[in-house]
């Protein structure tokens, strides 16, 4: 066995190849300076996969580097199996896309939406539920307390943390001329832990934040309120059971592409609980609304609105119904095993 990855893989004791993760980026503008580096990765995997095939061969997401790997591997012949988890375009329903998947590769889809898709074109695709629903047990509801505890999830890559943490550091200053409120800030790797501790107070956050490197679930779940960076980190709060505000910013070029190549039935919204359910239940605040007037002012009319906070929590119960059954990891973990075991029979 063998993985590009990064720490969670390598806490799973899988062999790490190589270390991917500072190569993820946001949107095609801020890849443009690392595509020497990934094209020179996807030649690398080619040719030695090409030598050495493996029993099983996992791409996961990244759609743009993985879909041409997939490709080149079966156009050179390579022999051995793919399951594609996590498929690339969730929502976006490009019919070329699902059909390069589907021709070299076993697609395993988290999310209905998906499912249908692919099966609307005629194309092969397992569905089995989403993964974090197995992982993530939904907390009793608790009452506010006098001075609640906000988690603050700037995001996991650099780019994301030096965009979205001036806002979330001013807003908690505003916060507390309100209220006494406590923040933990979840630093996904020590570099992000090294930005935000050498950041928060330069950018006019309050003095005293701690900073936690704990699995985002485990903050979450003593949190009483969260502020959370668009990405699997919303869902995770929505399943937990916390209430949030998701926002998310990029640069102005970016945010132009996005206006002009995403289709408008998904400009409304972009977090998983509202795409999934197709309606708003988590407030999201992207791009210009992103400011610490407006971050505060969602902030308390949800921590001072009892009525608001259940009903976003009877929207978390009917998502964690949509997203599939409470066992679905294990039903994931078997079709992949079993797909290993085929492959040497």
């Amino acid at each position: 066995m063998a993985a590009v990855g990064g720490d969670r893989l390598r806490a799973a004791d899988m062999p790490i190849v190589y270390d991917s993760s500072e190569l993820a980026s946001i949107g095609p503008i801020s890849v443009i300076p690392r595509i020497p580096l990934l094209y020179g990765i996807l030649r690398w995997l080619d040719v030695v996969m090409r030598r050495r095939p493996s029993r099983l061969l996992v791409p996961v997401d990244a759609g743009a580097f993985n879909v041409r790997l997939i490709k080149r591997l079966r156009a050179a012949g390579y022999p051995g199996p793919m399951v594609y988890y996590f498929p690339p375009g969730a929502w976006l329903d490009n019919p070329d896309q699902a059909r390069a998947v589907a021709s070299a590769a076993t697609a395993l889809t988290p999310f209905a939406h998906q499912r249908d898709f692919y099966r609307s074109l005629g194309l092969p695709i397992e569905f089995f539920g989403h993964p974090l629903v197995s992982v993530i047990a939904q907390r009793p509801p608790q009452p506010l307390g006098p001075t609640p505890l906000i988690a603050v999830l700037p995001g996991s890559r650099r780019e994301e943390t030096a965009r979205h943490l001036g806002v979330l550091a001013q807003a908690a200053r505003d916060l507390r001329l309100h209220l006494d409120a406590n923040f933990v800030a979840v630093a996904s790797s020590d570099k992000r832990e090294n930005q935000i501790r050498a950041s928060w107070e330069r950018l006019g956050g309050p003095p005293g934040i701690t900073i936690s490197r704990e699995e985002a679930s485990a903050v979450l779940a003593r949190a009483d309120f969260a502020w959370v960076a668009s990405g699997t980190a919303v869902l995770e709060a929505a399943l937990v059971g916390v209430p949030q505000i998701a926002f998310y910013v990029v640069s102005p070029a970016q945010y132009r592409v996005a206006q002009r190549r995403l289709p408008k039935a998904l400009l409304w919204a972009i977090t998983l609980p509202n795409l999934v359910l197709q309606r708003r239940i988590v407030p999201e605040l992207l791009q210009h609304d992103f400011t610490p007037t407006r971050l505060v002012e969602e902030t308390l009319k949800l921590l001072n609105q009892d009525t608001l906070r259940g009903r976003m929590r009877a929207d978390y119960d009917e998502l964690r119904t949509a997203l599939g059954p409470p066992d679905s990891l294990k039903r994931i973990a078997d079709f992949v095993v079993d797909r290993l075991q085929a492959s040497t029979t």
